[in-house]
Order: C-alpha cells, then structure tokens, then sequence
C-alpha cells in the first residue's frame, strides 16, 4: 500500500514537473507596467456627442377666473339679480347693428342710413340735371323766339311807318295783314280817317328803323322797343321833314307767325 501510495505520489510529481516546462514555454513575458500605462494613455479615448438640449415646453397661458356671482346678499334690497345664464347662440343682434355684422359679398355695404342718404343726393343730381336741362332747352326756344320776333318787327316798323296818298290801299291792307288783336282792332277803325287825311294832304312817309332791341322775351310773346326816323312831305311842304319816333310793339306766335297784338308810338 505504501508502494502504491508513493509511486501514485512520484509520477504525480514527475507529471507535475513536466507540464511546468511546457507551461512555461507557451506563456509570453510579461511587459513592465511603464509601457502598458504608456500604450494606455496614448491611445485616445472618443468623446461623447453632445446630447441635444430639449426644447423649452412653452407655458400654457393662464386662463381668465370666472368672475364671481354677486352674491345675493350684498345686493340692495328690491335690486334685480343678475342673469348668469349664456347667451344664447344663435340669438338676433340687436337693433342697429345689421349693417356692422352682415358680411361683405363682393362689394361695399352700405348702412342704411348712408345708403338713403346716397339715394336723396342721387335723386336730387338726377332732379337738377333734368331742371338744367327743361331750362336750357326752354332759354334757347326763348332766343329762337327773340330773334324771329324782333325781325319781324324791325320790318313791320317801316310798315307801318311809310305810306303814300296814291298808294294807301295796298299801304293799309300791309299793316292789317301783320296785326292782330286789339291794334288789329283799333287800326281798322281809325283807317278810313287816315286815308282822307292822307290824301287831302297828298302825303307821303318813309319810314327808317336806327336801331331796335328785345324789352322782354318768352316763347310765344316778345315786346321791341324800335327807333324810328320818317321823312314826311306834303302837298304844302314839298321839302322833307324828319320825325323822330319810338316805337314800342308786343308781339305774339300764331299758327307760326309772329304778329303785333300791341303798338305805342311816341
């Protein structure tokens, strides 16, 4: 037993010493502490990335506090309590507040009271152009009538101015044929006077208008003002005599002629 037990402890041993060569044989010197520190602190170490800060969360606004309700007690007594209740959504606006909330399609909106006004002042531009209008149509019939009127009187002022003795018949039935009314009227009844007159004296009148102009003029009555000069001569004065006379006559549109229903001579 002793046997085995030391030749078990010898090759025990002997196998010990053997592996101790090979072991020794595959392990590499160890490097001294200096170069491995050295080879440490050479080799740099990568730094972090920088983490990205987080953005600040904005704050939340502050939501208005509800007003109290008055409390019923510190009202006065016999006062209304106040209504608390919402408004309703789809309530009416009030009066006078149409034109501010009606929104706008496409063009201005008016209130109404500018939009009657804008109306008044349209109509009143449209009343006056229409009254400018009716007057001047109406002013340029007046010159019309004015410069027919006082032609016609220019030439029925020697007319009725000029006559003679041998002639008066045609004379007479010159000055009946462009009047009219009441000088119509009193021109007839005196002609049968003139004519004796006239031819007793064997008198002959020219007539000469100097000038004439328009007193007072409407579309269908103009009054002339004439100045006449007549050259008078008679059996008894041979030689000429100059009268000098003015003439006033009215003068009235019938059935497109202008007739003298009026004659002053001065």
């Amino acid at each position: 037993m002793s046997k085995a037990v030391e030749t078990g402890g010898i090759e025990s041993t002997s196998g010990a010493t053997e592996s101790e060569p090979k072991a020794k044989a595959k392990s590499k010197p160890k490097k001294p502490k200096a170069e491995r520190e050295a080879k440490v602190k050479t080799e740099p170490t990568p730094k972090p990335e920088p983490t990205p800060k987080p953005e600040p969360t904005p704050k939340p606004e502050p939501t208005a506090k509800p007003e109290p309700a008055p409390d019923a007690e510190a009202l006065p007594k016999g006062a209304p309590a106040p209504n608390t209740e919402p408004a309703p959504v789809n309530a009416e606006p009030a009066v006078g507040t149409e034109a501010a909330l009606t929104p706008r399609t496409g063009g201005v909106r008016l209130s109404r009271p500018v939009f009657i006004l804008a109306s008044v002042v349209l109509v009143l531009a449209l009343a006056a152009s229409v009254t400018f209008a009716v007057l001047l149509g109406l002013r340029a019939a007046t010159d019309r009538a004015s410069a027919q009127a006082l032609a016609t009187a220019r030439a029925y002022a020697v007319t009725v101015t000029s006559y003679d003795y041998q002639h008066l018949d045609q004379n007479f039935n010159d000055v009946l044929d462009g009047a009219t009314g009441e000088f119509k009227d009193q021109y007839s009844g005196a002609s049968a006077t003139l004519k004796q007159l006239i031819v007793s004296a064997q008198a002959t009148a020219k007539g000469t208008v100097r000038d004439a102009g328009v007193a007072s003029a409407t579309r269908d009555q103009v009054q002339v003002v004439a100045f006449v000069d007549q050259s008078i001569t008679n059996a008894a004065n041979p030689a000429p005599r100059q009268d000098r006379n003015r003439v006033t006559m009215t003068l009235v549109k019938i059935d497109g002629r202008w007739l003298v229903t009026k004659l002053e001579l001065v």
